[in-house]
Order: C-alpha cells, then sequence, then structure tokens
C-alpha cells in the first residue's frame, strides 16, 4: 500500500515536470533481467550445482540412517538389553543430525541465494539508473509495483542487453564462494 502512495506523490511531484517538457516513464522487470542475464543464469547453475550437492550429502546421511535402523529392527532380538539401547541412542542422535542438517542447509541455501540476487540486483539497479539518466527518463517503475503499463514502455530487454555487455565473461566470477 505504501508503495503506491510513493507512486501517486511521485506523479504528483513530477506534475510541474509535465507541462514544461513530455513525461518519458519506463518499467522494468527486475525478477527477469535476473533470471535472464548470464549473470543470473550463472548464479542460478552455481546456486543449483550447490543445491545438488547438498541434496546428495543429506541422501547420504538418509541412507545411513535407514540401514541403521533397519539393521536394529533384524538384529534387535538377539541383543542385549544395554547393546539394544545404545544402539537405539545411535540411531536417535544420527536420525535428530540428519533433521537438524537438513534444516541447516535449507538456511543456508536461502542465504546463499539471497546473497548472489542481492549482487546482480545492485549492479540491474545501477545500469537503470544509468540508462534512465542517459536517456532522459522522468521515472522508470518495477512492473510488479504497476498494475499495468503497455509494452511499449518496458525497458527490460534494454536492461538485459546492457547488463550483458557489461557482465565479466563466463567463467571469471569476481563475487561468492
Amino acid at each position: 500500500m505504501k508503495n503506491k502512495y510513493a507512486i501517486f506523490l511521485l506523479l504528483l511531484i513530477a506534475m510541474p515536470a509535465w507541462a514544461q517538457e513530455k513525461l518519458k516513464i519506463g518499467v522494468v522487470d527486475i525478477q527477469r533481467v535476473i533470471s535472464e542475464s548470464q549473470a543470473g543464469k550463472a548464479a542460478k547453475d552455481k546456486f543449483q550445482t550447490q543445491v545438488k550437492k547438498i541434496e546428495a550429502d543429506l541422501l547420504r546421511e538418509k541412507q545411513t540412517v535407514e540401514k541403521m535402523k533397519s539393521d536394529f529392527e533384524k538384529k534387535s532380538a538377539l541383543m542385549n538389553e544395554e547393546d539394544r539401547r545404545n544402539q537405539e541412542k545411535e540411531i536417535q542422535k544420527r536420525e535428530r543430525g540428519y533433521v537438524l542438517g537438513m534444516r541447516d542447509s535449507e538456511q543456508e541455501l536461502r542465504q546463499r541465494e539471497g546473497e548472489m540476487t542481492s549482487e546482480i540486483f545492485k549492479d540491474i539497479v545501477k545500469i537503470v539508473s544509468e540508462m534512465g539518466k542517459g536517456e532522459k527518463f522522468s521515472v522508470i517503475f518495477e512492473r510488479s509495483q504497476v498494475p499495468y503499463s503497455d509494452d511499449a514502455i518496458d525497458v527490460t530487454k534494454k536492461i538485459i542487453e546492457l547488463y550483458n555487455s557489461r557482465a565479466p565473461a563466463p567463467g571469471k566470477v569476481t563475487k561468492g564462494k
């Protein structure tokens, strides 16, 4: 709701300029720039590689816990009481470790994704600002904040092209893990 008021106030402020010269408005779809730009695609690929590695590690741990449970079920009748309790504790410990590891991994992945997106977002905002000044736009809105806009004022494709032309060559990532 705040954004709608901000847009309204911005247009009211721009009204005097509108009377003097033609108002030039643009919209950009930041999410599309992130997903279609070379840097965004590279970040997504890197992120997916990290996800697959973590998923593989978690799957191995899950399989280990399941095997321990299966072995325990087969052998528990033959075990003495102390060995059975120790084995149950070990299984519970491993299972708890697996659950906590899964939760930690999800949190870590969300954080990494946010960091990658944040870096790309900063670069995009800089490019939008430079293009806006260079091409004398009065304002460029983020598409998700505008209920309707004519496709003729969409500058997303141009931003993607500018961003790709400035991005380092693939494989020469300067930031990230």
